[in-house]
């Protein structure tokens, strides 16, 4: 049977997850899918050109348990501050390893120099056409943010669609979303829609749990995960360590 590619959710907001926008079958489960072939890890924030950060070997991927692979994009580091198109800069997953659990941002980090790295990061991907990303981005990640960030985490949210399905979002549309949701935590796009196509299926929210002391997956949920469910216990889980 033909499907074309939902513009908006299919879920319900009254059961564990509040809804995913995706290509697959309704009944059918949602695979993820790792990076077959291990990318070199690039430094943080800097292209490939300049080695600073060390990153974790691999193996990488997006599956629970790989390290994550070093994505790089580009975006805001705290869009509350700036949130003009043609002020995006370079942000890539290493920017936030912190291999001792105590590291700090070091002189010049748009994060703050001085500033303790996270020890958890909270990757929430999302698109423009998704409603239950706009759902999560109003009304869940920001009282989430608020709660979470004192205690250790960061949340990094990857826009990685536009108005279109499948097509990588743009500056203009990343500072539109950050503009109308009020968002105070790094959010950036992916050009080379990396991360969004690591994915078998493309759906959108995905919540993504790493342990920046590893860059390790600890959890993926397709779909706004419960407040009180095991994507955010595990959260907990590792704020507390």
């Amino acid at each position: 049977m033909r499907r074309s590619p939902p513009p908006r959710s299919r879920g319900a907001r009254g059961g564990k997850l509040v809804g995913l926008c995706s290509i697959a079958s309704v009944v059918a489960p949602l695979l993820f899918v790792g990076c077959d072939v291990e990318v070199p890890p690039f430094p943080a924030g800097q292209g490939q050109k300049k080695a600073i950060f060390a990153y974790p070997p691999g193996p990488y991927g997006v599956t629970k348990t790989n390290v994550i692979t070093n994505f790089d994009f580009e975006g805001l580091p705290d869009p509350s501050q700036n949130a003009d198109p043609n002020a995006l800069v370079p942000i890539a997953l290493a920017d936030f390893f912190n291999a001792s659990g105590s590291d700090v941002y070091p002189p010049g980090s748009p994060y703050g120099e001085g500033q303790p790295k996270p020890k958890a990061l909270l990757i929430d991907v999302g698109a423009v056409w998704c409603a239950p990303c706009k759902f999560e981005a109003q009304t869940i990640l920001p009282k989430l943010h608020v709660d979470y960030k004192p205690r250790g985490a960061e949340f990094l949210f990857v826009l990685a669609d536009g108005g279109s399905f499948g097509v990588a979002a743009v500056p203009t549309e990343l500072v539109a979303w950050v503009t109308k949701f009020k968002s105070t935590f790094p959010s950036v796009i992916d050009p080379n829609r990396r991360l969004g196509a690591s994915f078998k299926a493309d759906a959108f929210p995905v919540n993504i749990l790493v342990d920046t002391r590893t860059m390790k997956i600890v959890d993926v949920v397709a779909g706004v995960p419960d407040e009180g469910g095991p994507f955010f216990q595990n959260v907990e889980a590792l704020l507390d360590q």
